[in-house]
C-alpha cells in the first residue's frame, strides 16, 4: 500500500510547525536560529520550547532518543494542538559509502530497518516483511515505506544547497584520513530507522542495499509512521555524524561530530519552518 502524502497547504494557515530534536546538542542550535525561544509548559515529562521562525510559530520538544521516546513527544505536541508539518532535526550514521561527515541528507521516504534476514524468513513463512502498520478508521494500514511532503522537500532542498555553500570543510572529527576535504554534499534520499546504532561495515552495506537507505537515525521513521497515522505533513533533514564504514568514531570523539552534525541539520530546518 502506498500512503498518500498529506497536503501541507491545507495544514498550514496559523498553524505551528512542530520541530523534534532527540539530544541536546540537536536542539541546541536552534536558540540561536529560532526567535524568542522560551520554555513551553503542557507537554509532559518532554522539555519543550516555543518560539518563531521567519512569521511562523515553532513549538519544539527535545525528546531523547529512540522510538517511543521521538512518537511519544510528537503525539504530545500534535494532541496540545494541530501542527501544519512535523520537522525532526539532527545527526545520522551514513548508510550509502559515498557520504562523509557533513553531508546534509534530505528524507524523501523513511524505512524502518528490520535485518534483511528476518525480512527473507518472514516471506519464506508468507507473512508480510515487518514494516508500517497502525489501525486507522477501523481498518489496519501497511506499507512498506513513508513519503515526504513534496512541498517540504522542494523548500529543504533549496535551503539546503544555499547553507551547504557557507559550512565549509567539516570541523569536527571522523573525516577519513585518506580522503581530501571536499565540501558538503547535499542528497535526497531515503532515512533509515531501528532503535540501534549499526556500526559494523558488513551490516551497514547490507542495509544500505537491502533498503536503498542514505543513512540511519533512532527516529524518523517512527516519527513519519506517527504523522501518516494522524495525516501530518513530516520531513527529517539529518547531517552525517559518522561514517562507520569509512572512518569508525572513538567514543570521545562522538559529542563534537554530534554537534557540527547537528549544526548544520538545525540551519536547514531552521529555514524550511520560516519559509511556511
Amino acid at each position: 500500500m502506498t500512503v498518500p502524502r498529506p497536503d501541507l497547504r491545507a495544514n498550514a494557515g496559523e498553524r505551528p510547525v512542530a520541530l523534534l530534536a532527540a539530544m541536546e546538542e540537536e536542539l541546541a542550535p536552534f536558540f540561536r536560529l529560532l526567535d524568542g525561544l522560551r520554555p513551553l509548559d503542557g507537554i509532559g515529562p518532554w522539555e519543550a520550547y516555543e518560539g518563531r521562525a521567519g512569521g511562523r510559530r515553532v513549538v519544539a520538544a527535545l525528546s531523547d532518543c529512540g522510538p517511543v521516546n521521538a512518537a511519544a513527544a510528537c503525539e504530545r505536541l500534535l494532541a496540545r494542538e494541530p501542527c501544519a508539518a512535523v520537522l525532526s532535526a539532527g545527526s545520522a550514521g551514513a548508510h550509502d559509502p559515498s557520504l562523509l561527515p557533513g553531508d546534509v541528507v534530505i528524507g524523501s521516504r523513511y524505512v524502518l530497518l528490520v535485518p534483511p534476514p528476518v525480512q527473507e524468513d518472514r516471506r519464506a513463512r508468507g507473512l508480510h516483511p515487518k514494516g508500517f502498520r497502525f489501525r486507522r478508521d477501523g481498518s489496519r494500514v501497511h506499507f512498506e515505506s513513508c513519503p515526504a511532503s513534496a512541498l517540504l522537500l522542494e523548500l529543504a532542498g533549496r535551503a539546503a544547497r544555499e547553507e551547504a555553500a557557507r559550512f565549509g570543510p567539516w570541523p569536527a572529527p571522523g573525516w577519513p584520513a585518506a580522503v581530501p576535504s571536499r565540501a558538503c554534499r547535499v542528497e535526497i534520499g531515503a532515512i533509515g530507522s531501528a532503535d540501534a546504532w549499526t556500526r559494523d561495515a558488513a551490516s551497514l552495506r547490507a542495509l544500505h542495499e537491502a533498503y536503498g537507505t542514505a543513512c540511519e537515525d533512532m527516529e524518523s521513521a517512527f516519527l513519519a509512521q506517527l504523522c501518516a497515522l494522524h495525516g501530518v505533513p513530516f520531513l527529517s533533514v539529518r547531517a552525517i555524524a559518522n561514517a562507520e564504514g569509512a572512518s569508525p568514531l572513538a567514543p570521545g570523539d562522538v559529542p563534537a561530530a554530534l554537534a557540527a552534525a547537528a549544526a548544520r541539520s538545525a540551519a536547514v530546518v531552521a529555514r524550511v519552518a520560516a519559509a511556511l
